[in-house]
């Protein structure tokens, strides 16, 4: 994984287990107001995503590494757009973060 995937990935297990202390049982879920017996948790939601995150990422390293390798069957344009596409998702996965560790910040500033 790249470095501030782990990153991400460790301040998530800290928000577990700070939630799951909050709440009082590991890996402990609000219920679902509608009872969907199919919905994911936050956590798997955001795995899948930042799953999602690092292939992009690879995918747009090994389409780089191919053409600089000199692979003529692959054009610049698609070289230079799947690299884009990386450094936008890698944009968006820290505006995430950012948000998210704001939030915390948030509650756990509220005054009970």
């Amino acid at each position: 994984m790249i470095e501030a995937l782990s990153a991400i990935a460790q301040t998530l297990g800290e928000l577990q287990s700070l939630a799951s202390g909050a709440l009082g049982a590991p890996d402990s879920v609000v219920p679902n107001p509608g009872g969907a017996s199919g919905a994911t948790s936050f956590s798997s939601t955001l795995k899948g995503a930042l799953d999602r995150l690092d292939g992009t990422i690879a995918s747009a390293n090994n389409t780089a590494k191919s053409f600089a390798a000199g692979n003529h069957d692959i054009p610049l344009s698609d070289v230079m757009v799947s690299l884009e596409q990386a450094n936008l998702s890698l944009q968006m996965a820290a505006n995430v973060r950012d948000k998210v560790v704001a939030a915390y910040s948030n509650v756990m500033n509220m005054q009970v």
